[in-house]
């Protein structure tokens, strides 16, 4: 399995982005092999209304993507991978999002598709990760 990145979502609607061409055939063709991160749909949203993105703007590219990404090819955050995205957050200063997508491609045994070199380089430690997290976490629950 591989689960996208952001990245990907910004490229295809921006045809001056490097990745434009390949995010393409990428959102164009999901599978159950290939799915989007739910933490990817929100960040997105946060970017475009962080770029003062119209409503309208949001809407019309949000309907895009509903016709692109069917709710099968979307990959839900669960409290597992909100356990792994908080200790990456604070083990390796991730930031929020990548800390969500990296969690999920750890917690998943998915390939990140990505060009962002820090989940790329957590995630080759997935590992370790999950062991440390196992480790130092297996018997704590809240009082």
């Amino acid at each position: 399995m591989e689960i996208i990145d952001t990245v990907y979502l910004v490229a295809y609607f921006k045809q001056t982005d490097p990745l434009h061409k390949d995010s393409v055939e990428i959102i164009e063709k999901l599978s159950e092999r290939r799915v989007v991160s739910q933490a990817s749909l929100i960040e997105f949203d946060l970017l475009m209304k962080t770029h003062n993105f119209t409503i309208d703007e949001r809407i019309k590219t949000w309907y895009i993507l509903k016709h692109l990404i069917n709710n099968k090819y979307l990959e839900p955050i669960t409290p597992s991978d909100m356990i792994t995205a908080t200790y990456l957050t604070s083990k390796y200063k991730l930031d929020y999002f990548d800390s969500l997508i990296t969690a999920q491609c750890i917690n998943r045994n998915a390939k990140p598709l990505t060009n962002d070199r820090e989940i790329i380089d957590i995630f080759s430690k997935k590992e370790k990760i999950k062991a440390e997290i196992e480790k130092n976490h297996r018997n704590k629950t809240l009082s």
